[in-house]
């Protein structure tokens, strides 16, 4: 790229990567309720609930974006 030229953005990124991390919020939620419940089995420790929520987040955002790239090259042809 040259020194004057901006990289072009998507106008599909900022709703694809939106959707993803409410997705992503609403999964982890769902682990967090079932971690806390009171289903008898022993709690994940406080270490691990976070870097789950973590993973989950990032996973959750990163096939939006793939998603997103897929629909893109749909919509090119």
């Amino acid at each position: 790229m040259e020194p004057g030229q901006e990289k072009q953005v998507s106008k599909l990124r900022r709703p694809f990567v939106l959707a993803g991390a409410v997705v992503g919020a609403m999964v982890s939620g769902w682990y967090l309720y079932r971690n806390f419940g009171g289903s008898g089995v022993t709690a994940d420790p406080v270490w691990t609930r976070f870097v789950n929520v973590a993973l989950i987040m990032f996973v959750a955002i990163y096939l939006a974006n793939l998603l997103r790239r897929g629909v893109e090259s749909i919509r090119k042809r």
